[in-house]
Protein backbone atom coordinates (compact mmCIF):
# COMPACT_ATOMS: atom_id res chain seq x y z
CA UNK A 1 0.00 0.00 0.00
CA UNK A 2 2.92 2.33 0.72
CA UNK A 3 4.37 1.61 -2.72
CA UNK A 4 0.94 2.28 -4.18
CA UNK A 5 0.94 5.70 -2.55
CA UNK A 6 4.24 6.51 -4.24
CA UNK A 7 2.91 5.18 -7.55
CA UNK A 8 -0.21 7.34 -7.26
CA UNK A 9 1.94 10.41 -6.63
CA UNK A 10 4.00 9.64 -9.74
CA UNK A 11 0.85 9.02 -11.77
CA UNK A 12 -0.50 12.38 -10.65
CA UNK A 13 2.51 14.00 -12.34
CA UNK A 14 2.89 11.77 -15.39
CA UNK A 15 -0.75 10.98 -16.17
CA UNK A 16 -3.07 13.10 -14.00
CA UNK A 17 -6.11 11.85 -15.91
CA UNK A 18 -5.69 8.35 -14.46
CA UNK A 19 -8.07 7.63 -11.59
CA UNK A 20 -8.05 4.32 -9.72
CA UNK A 21 -11.02 3.14 -7.64
CA UNK A 22 -11.50 -0.18 -5.86
CA UNK A 23 -14.65 -1.52 -4.26
CA UNK A 24 -16.31 -4.73 -3.12
CA UNK A 25 -19.00 -6.12 -5.42
CA UNK A 26 -19.80 -9.37 -3.61
CA UNK A 27 -19.68 -10.73 -0.07
CA UNK A 28 -20.25 -14.46 -0.02
CA UNK A 29 -23.31 -15.12 -2.22
CA UNK A 30 -24.61 -11.56 -1.83
CA UNK A 31 -23.83 -9.29 -4.77
CA UNK A 32 -24.41 -5.60 -5.36
CA UNK A 33 -27.11 -4.40 -7.74
CA UNK A 34 -25.11 -2.77 -10.53
CA UNK A 35 -28.06 -0.58 -11.44
CA UNK A 36 -27.45 1.13 -8.08
CA UNK A 37 -23.65 1.34 -8.44
CA UNK A 38 -22.48 4.72 -7.17
CA UNK A 39 -18.75 5.23 -6.62
CA UNK A 40 -19.51 8.10 -4.26
CA UNK A 41 -20.90 5.47 -1.84
CA UNK A 42 -17.56 3.66 -1.57
CA UNK A 43 -16.21 6.06 1.07
CA UNK A 44 -19.46 6.11 3.05
CA UNK A 45 -19.43 2.58 4.47
CA UNK A 46 -16.84 0.21 5.98
CA UNK A 47 -17.15 -2.32 3.14
CA UNK A 48 -15.97 -0.10 0.26
CA UNK A 49 -19.36 -0.92 -1.26
CA UNK A 50 -20.75 1.20 -4.14
CA UNK A 51 -24.33 0.11 -3.36
CA UNK A 52 -25.80 1.60 -0.16
CA UNK A 53 -28.56 -1.02 0.02
CA UNK A 54 -26.10 -3.90 -0.31
CA UNK A 55 -23.82 -2.34 2.32
CA UNK A 56 -26.63 -2.37 4.88
CA UNK A 57 -27.41 -6.00 4.02
CA UNK A 58 -23.75 -6.97 4.32
CA UNK A 59 -23.49 -5.42 7.77
CA UNK A 60 -26.27 -7.67 9.08
CA UNK A 61 -24.88 -10.68 7.21
CA UNK A 62 -21.41 -10.17 8.65
CA UNK A 63 -22.80 -10.03 12.19
CA UNK A 64 -24.53 -13.36 11.60
CA UNK A 65 -21.27 -14.92 10.41
CA UNK A 66 -19.31 -13.53 13.33
CA UNK A 67 -21.80 -14.86 15.88
CA UNK A 68 -21.78 -18.28 14.22
CA UNK A 69 -17.95 -18.40 14.33
CA UNK A 70 -17.73 -18.49 10.56
CA UNK A 71 -16.22 -16.46 7.72
CA UNK A 72 -16.96 -15.66 4.09
CA UNK A 73 -15.16 -14.73 0.87
CA UNK A 74 -15.56 -11.69 -1.33
CA UNK A 75 -15.12 -10.31 -4.83
CA UNK A 76 -13.24 -7.05 -5.30
CA UNK A 77 -13.32 -4.91 -8.43
CA UNK A 78 -10.76 -2.21 -9.22
CA UNK A 79 -11.11 0.21 -12.13
CA UNK A 80 -8.48 2.47 -13.67
CA UNK A 81 -10.03 5.31 -15.64
CA UNK A 82 -8.07 7.48 -18.05
CA UNK A 83 -5.44 4.87 -18.93
CA UNK A 84 -3.99 5.84 -22.33
CA UNK A 85 -4.13 3.36 -25.22
CA UNK A 86 -1.04 1.45 -26.25
CA UNK A 87 0.33 0.35 -22.87
CA UNK A 88 1.48 -3.25 -22.69
CA UNK A 89 2.72 -5.76 -25.27
CA UNK A 90 1.18 -8.57 -27.36
CA UNK A 91 3.25 -11.44 -25.90
CA UNK A 92 5.75 -10.70 -23.13
CA UNK A 93 4.91 -7.87 -20.75
CA UNK A 94 1.18 -7.97 -21.45
CA UNK A 95 -0.71 -5.43 -19.37
CA UNK A 96 -3.38 -7.92 -18.32
CA UNK A 97 -0.76 -10.55 -17.47
CA UNK A 98 1.07 -8.13 -15.18
CA UNK A 99 -2.18 -7.02 -13.55
CA UNK A 100 -3.24 -10.63 -12.95
CA UNK A 101 0.17 -11.42 -11.45
CA UNK A 102 -0.02 -8.40 -9.16
CA UNK A 103 -3.53 -9.20 -7.94
CA UNK A 104 -2.73 -12.88 -7.42
CA UNK A 105 0.17 -11.87 -5.18
CA UNK A 106 -2.31 -10.40 -2.68
CA UNK A 107 -2.87 -12.75 0.26
CA UNK A 108 -5.98 -14.96 0.05
CA UNK A 109 -6.70 -14.14 -3.63
CA UNK A 110 -7.73 -17.30 -5.53
CA UNK A 111 -8.89 -16.02 -8.94
CA UNK A 112 -8.49 -12.96 -11.17
CA UNK A 113 -10.45 -11.84 -14.21
CA UNK A 114 -10.27 -8.93 -16.65
CA UNK A 115 -13.42 -7.32 -18.06
CA UNK A 116 -16.13 -9.94 -18.49
CA UNK A 117 -13.67 -12.57 -17.32
CA UNK A 118 -15.22 -16.01 -16.85
CA UNK A 119 -18.59 -14.66 -17.98
CA UNK A 120 -17.15 -14.20 -21.49
CA UNK A 121 -17.29 -17.98 -21.92
CA UNK A 122 -21.09 -17.84 -22.01
CA UNK A 123 -21.23 -15.02 -24.57
CA UNK A 124 -21.27 -15.29 -28.35
CA UNK A 125 -18.77 -13.48 -30.52
CA UNK A 126 -21.43 -10.95 -31.44
CA UNK A 127 -22.24 -10.27 -27.79
CA UNK A 128 -18.64 -10.06 -26.63
CA UNK A 129 -17.26 -7.83 -29.39
CA UNK A 130 -16.60 -4.22 -28.39
CA UNK A 131 -17.71 -2.30 -31.47
CA UNK A 132 -16.19 1.06 -32.39
CA UNK A 133 -17.93 4.07 -33.91
CA UNK A 134 -16.93 7.65 -34.62
CA UNK A 135 -18.09 10.05 -31.92
CA UNK A 136 -17.91 13.82 -31.64
CA UNK A 137 -14.40 13.58 -30.15
CA UNK A 138 -13.13 10.74 -32.32
CA UNK A 139 -13.40 6.92 -32.19
CA UNK A 140 -15.50 5.53 -29.33
CA UNK A 141 -16.30 2.05 -28.08
CA UNK A 142 -19.92 0.97 -27.65
CA UNK A 143 -19.10 -1.48 -24.83
CA UNK A 144 -16.19 -2.65 -22.68
CA UNK A 145 -16.42 -6.41 -22.40
CA UNK A 146 -12.62 -6.63 -22.79
CA UNK A 147 -12.05 -4.59 -19.65
CA UNK A 148 -9.91 -2.02 -21.41
CA UNK A 149 -7.27 -4.48 -22.63
CA UNK A 150 -7.07 -6.33 -25.96
CA UNK A 151 -4.14 -8.51 -26.97
CA UNK A 152 -2.27 -7.47 -23.85
CA UNK A 153 -2.46 -3.77 -24.78
CA UNK A 154 -4.65 -1.05 -23.28
CA UNK A 155 -7.44 0.26 -25.53
CA UNK A 156 -8.01 3.60 -23.82
CA UNK A 157 -11.15 2.37 -22.11
CA UNK A 158 -11.47 1.80 -18.36
CA UNK A 159 -9.21 -1.03 -17.21
CA UNK A 160 -11.42 -3.35 -15.14
CA UNK A 161 -9.94 -6.08 -12.92
CA UNK A 162 -11.88 -8.32 -10.57
CA UNK A 163 -10.64 -10.94 -8.12
CA UNK A 164 -11.97 -13.43 -5.59
CA UNK A 165 -10.77 -13.56 -1.99
CA UNK A 166 -11.23 -16.82 -0.09
CA UNK A 167 -12.97 -16.97 3.31
CA UNK A 168 -10.73 -16.38 6.31
CA UNK A 169 -9.28 -19.78 7.24
CA UNK A 170 -8.81 -18.91 10.92
CA UNK A 171 -12.28 -19.50 12.38
CA UNK A 172 -13.53 -20.52 15.82
CA UNK A 173 -15.51 -23.49 14.48
CA UNK A 174 -13.56 -26.75 15.03
CA UNK A 175 -12.01 -28.18 11.85
CA UNK A 176 -10.64 -31.69 11.41
CA UNK A 177 -6.92 -32.05 10.70
CA UNK A 178 -3.96 -34.28 11.56
CA UNK A 179 -0.88 -33.83 13.73
CA UNK A 180 2.71 -34.07 12.49
CA UNK A 181 2.71 -37.70 13.62
CA UNK A 182 -0.38 -38.45 11.52
CA UNK A 183 -2.95 -38.57 14.31
CA UNK A 184 -6.41 -37.16 13.65
CA UNK A 185 -7.40 -34.15 15.75
CA UNK A 186 -9.44 -30.94 15.68
CA UNK A 187 -8.10 -27.44 15.20
CA UNK A 188 -9.73 -24.41 16.81
CA UNK A 189 -8.32 -20.97 16.09
CA UNK A 190 -8.43 -18.64 19.07
CA UNK A 191 -8.30 -14.86 19.15
CA UNK A 192 -9.78 -12.12 17.02
CA UNK A 193 -10.07 -12.70 13.27
CA UNK A 194 -11.84 -11.05 10.33
CA UNK A 195 -15.09 -12.73 9.26
CA UNK A 196 -14.42 -11.27 5.78
CA UNK A 197 -10.78 -10.54 5.00
CA UNK A 198 -11.77 -9.31 1.54
CA UNK A 199 -12.62 -5.93 3.04
CA UNK A 200 -8.93 -5.34 3.70
CA UNK A 201 -8.02 -6.17 0.10
CA UNK A 202 -9.60 -3.09 -1.49
CA UNK A 203 -6.82 -0.54 -0.78
CA UNK A 204 -4.22 -3.20 -1.58
CA UNK A 205 -5.86 -3.78 -4.97
CA UNK A 206 -5.81 -0.06 -5.72
CA UNK A 207 -2.12 0.04 -4.82
CA UNK A 208 -1.32 -2.91 -7.08
CA UNK A 209 -3.21 -1.33 -9.97
CA UNK A 210 -1.31 1.94 -9.49
CA UNK A 211 2.07 0.18 -9.45
CA UNK A 212 1.37 -1.80 -12.63
CA UNK A 213 -0.06 1.15 -14.56
CA UNK A 214 2.92 3.29 -13.56
CA UNK A 215 5.35 0.54 -14.61
CA UNK A 216 3.79 0.39 -18.06
CA UNK A 217 3.69 4.16 -18.44
CA UNK A 218 7.41 4.33 -17.67
CA UNK A 219 8.15 1.42 -20.00
CA UNK A 220 6.21 3.20 -22.72
CA UNK A 221 8.14 6.41 -22.18
CA UNK A 222 11.43 4.53 -22.28
CA UNK A 223 10.49 2.72 -25.49
CA UNK A 224 8.86 5.58 -27.39
CA UNK A 225 10.36 8.67 -25.78
CA UNK A 226 6.86 10.04 -25.30
CA UNK A 227 6.50 10.43 -29.08
CA UNK A 228 2.85 9.48 -28.84
CA UNK A 229 2.25 12.47 -26.61
CA UNK A 230 0.98 10.53 -23.63
CA UNK A 231 3.52 11.42 -20.97
CA UNK A 232 6.44 13.85 -20.70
Amino acid sequence: VAAGGVARAALAMLAPQVKITGYMVQMGPRQIDRSRLDLAEVERNPFWCPDATAAADWAAYLDELRLSHNSVGAVIEVVAQGVPPGLGAPVYGKLDSDLASAMMSINAVKAVEIGEGMAAASLTGVENADEIRMGNDGPMYLSNHAGGILGGISTGQDVVVRFAVKPTSSILTPRRTITMSGEETELITKGRHDPCVGIRAVPVAEAMMACVILDHLLLDRGQTGGLRGRIG
